[in-house]
């Protein structure tokens, strides 16, 4: 099992929280916890429990599991989060879009 900096980020995005803003609650240098987010270093434990509990999520949320399904279910968080960003007019065009991805993934 191994770390899903996509779901970090999608979590971060879905609570409304900046980078900056996720660096402070959790007491790291934003560099650093910009390069988490991004993948390019690893979690340390401790701070793996303190991003888990900001976010209010559990630690499972953010570990992968299959990599073919889990970059699917990565790929439909990150387009909620857009969604979510969108006007009604837009939000109606790429709704049916989602949802077609969403049974994807419960059938995979």
């Amino acid at each position: 099992m191994q770390f899903n900096h996509y779901k970090l980020k999608a979590a971060r995005c879905l609570k409304g929280y900046s980078v900056e803003e996720m660096a402070r609650r959790t007491g790291i240098d934003v560099h650093a916890y910009w390069r988490i987010e991004s993948g390019k270093t690893q979690l340390r434990v401790k701070n793996f429990l303190k991003i888990a509990m900001i976010l209010e999520q559990p630690l499972s949320y953010f570990v992968e599991e299959n990599a073919l399904s889990t970059d699917v279910a990565d790929r439909v968080t990150e387009l909620r989060v857009l969604l979510n960003r969108l006007d009604e007019d837009g939000k109606s065009q790429y709704l049916s879009l989602l949802q077609s991805l969403d049974s994807f993934c419960i059938t995979e």
